[in-house]
């Protein structure tokens, strides 16, 4: 698995990580409110049953108030994005299986890559959760409750005309991603490999969202990206036959639900809650609505990256 290496120093990302916060979750007070956010129904959910096992392991205080906080970057088509006002989705179908097994509302909070995990230990978040790559990396400062397996894909320009066909071709080329995700780590690791061997380095640009890396693909300001093979398919689709992808899998993993090291009682509620996610059916119909029923795992794990060394 490739390890990610970190660019900027701690102080510097705390603050801009901080402050990034704060504005997404000013910008959420719609959906902060004790109702929950409002998803677009997946009513094709609606004969899951509540699992007590689950919600007897929860934490006392998330049982009291039946309200679970999630930070998710909410620009991901096909994971988590807007629709009619409304929030929908691959993980916006599994926070609504989650809300029915464990019997709470969930509130998302948009929040971008860069700040999950600082949100997460300000306990401003009870959970990170939205195509979030559980790395050896991030396992170093939280918990990861895997649930679905994933993998990356080069999408580039309609007909290639870059020729890049796998990360070793990036050397020379833009390649971009969102700030703070795994497409720029493993970008930046391959400008590292690429310098090694004495060839130009990848020049590596950083965008705000998923949204605004698309948008400069599109445009012709970057020459690929690396990205989700799930999203990187919507995106393909969604083109105009602008772009196309490019090459074989990379860097497969796990998406997981993120949450403190501390906290090993909501860890352990989830995975049960997953489980029963798994036994009731309800992962494959998701899957499968969404068009990715290859993502499906034997049965969520804690911190599977780690354990499949």
């Amino acid at each position: 698995m490739f390890t990610t290496r970190l660019s900027i120093s701690i102080a510097a990302a705390a603050l801009a990580g901080v402050l990034s916060f704060q504005n997404a979750r000013a910008a959420e007070t719609a959906a902060g409110d004790a109702q929950g956010t409002q998803f677009l129904a997946a009513d094709y959910l609606s004969s899951l049953k509540r699992d007590q096992k689950a919600i007897d392991a929860l934490p006392d205080d998330i049982k009291s108030k039946k309200i679970l906080t999630i930070g998710g970057e909410t620009t991901l088509a096909p994971y988590l994005f807007r629709q009619d006002g409304k929030i929908t989705g691959i993980e916006a179908d599994f926070m609504q299986a989650l809300e029915k097994i464990l019997d709470v509302k969930i509130n998302v909070i948009n929040t971008s890559f860069s700040s999950m995990i600082i949100g997460l230990l300000s306990k401003r978040v009870d959970v990170a959760m939205s195509d979030f790559s559980d790395t050896l990396e991030r396992e170093k400062q939280v918990d990861f409750v895997d649930y679905t397996k994933t993998g990356q894909m080069l999408v580039v320009a309609k007909g290639n005309p870059l020729k890049i066909h796998s990360v070793a071709d990036l050397c020379g080329h833009v390649a971009a991603g969102p700030t703070g995700s795994l497409s720029v780590q493993l970008a930046e690791q391959q400008s590292e490999k690429c310098v090694a061997d004495g060839k130009a380095k990848v020049d590596v640009k950083k965008y705000p969202s998923g949204a605004d890396t698309y948008l400069a693909l599109q445009a012709g300001r970057v020459d690929t990206s690396g990205i989700d093979y799930a999203i990187a398919a919507h995106q393909v689709a969604a083109s105009n036959g602008k772009l196309e992808l490019a090459g074989e899998l990379f860097a497969k993993g796990y998406h997981g639900a993120a949450l403190p090291k501390d906290n090993t009682q909501l860890r352990d509620a989830l995975l049960k809650a997953f489980q029963s996610m798994y036994d009731q059916g309800a992962v494959a119909k998701i899957l499968t609505k969404w068009g990715v029923p290859q993502m499906a795992m034997d049965a969520p794990e804690i911190n599977a990256t780690a354990a499949h060394q």
